[in-house]
């Protein structure tokens, strides 16, 4: 195990990603690097991880969107950032219709957004994008039958997430960016003198600053009440998930 400090961002699809990934890329440039798969469900375990980070001995900071918990080894410093179900579901829908090289594009591009939910409510291939998916990505759910697109996240899974966020200490909220950036500089700073958090966004669906109980309640009523609650049932764990992390941040 290396003495060295190095930061590792589990990336979470659509979880404002890019932009840490530009202030990673800002603060350290080429000591900044990112580790993904042969494809785009090809999840990663924290030993391949640790083997990457030993042929890759010069990068202080790396980002993923396949690497899975725990951390390799006692030296690394955990980002990962939460976002509200709902918002969250618009902006996977938004992102996936606009890039047809993203899985499951042609879903997005032939449906409203209402229909899209209901395609995800029917369990349809792909659908674990936005059901429970952020619980899926910080628990063991991201293995079970091997599989990570036919998986289910369980009450049991949201308990380890939340685990593992306590354990880590700090966590980012996309709804509340600047105050996640500021949390991560004060936690991580004197680690990585480099380190320079930038509140700034990049690769945002919506760069519009609209308060969140107003954003929900636009999508709510996009949706009607029915379909937004079975919507936010099928998120519960999510749901939970977020509020935990939302009470670390302000903690």
């Amino acid at each position: 195990m290396s003495d060295n400090y190095v930061l590792i961002h589990y990336h979470i699809f659509k979880n404002a990603g890019s932009s840490v990934d530009a202030s990673l890329r800002h603060s350290f440039g080429g000591r900044w690097g990112t580790f993904e798969g042969p494809h785009a469900h090809a999840i990663q375990s924290s030993e391949q991880l640790s083997a990457f980070m030993a042929a890759n001995k010069h990068l202080v900071a790396i980002s993923s969107h396949l690497a899975r918990p725990p951390l390799p080894h006692s030296h690394c410093l955990p980002v990962v950032f939460l976002r509200h179900p709902l918002l969250r579901a618009w902006s996977v829908y938004q992102y996936t219709r606009a890039n047809s090289s993203q899985p499951y594009s042609a879903v997005a591009q032939n449906l409203t957004f209402s229909d899209y939910i209901r395609w995800a409510l029917k369990k349809e291939p792909g659908s674990i994008v936005i059901r429970d998916y952020q619980v899926v990505h910080l628990s063991d759910a991201s293995w079970r039958g091997g599989d990570i697109l036919k998986t289910e996240a369980t009450q049991a899974d949201l308990e380890q997430a939340c685990q593992l966020l306590s354990y880590w200490g700090v966590v980012g909220i996309v709804e509340e960016f600047d105050r996640s950036v500021t949390a991560f500089q004060a936690r991580y700073g004197e680690y990585l003198p480099d380190l320079e958090f930038l509140p700034r966004w990049d690769n945002a669906t919506s760069r519009e600053v609209v308060p969140l109980a107003e954003r929900v309640d636009q999508l709510r009523q996009m949706l009607g009440d029915c379909l937004h609650d079975d919507f936010m049932e099928a998120n519960r764990l999510d749901s939970h998930l977020y509020a935990h992390g939302r009470s670390l941040l302000h903690a």
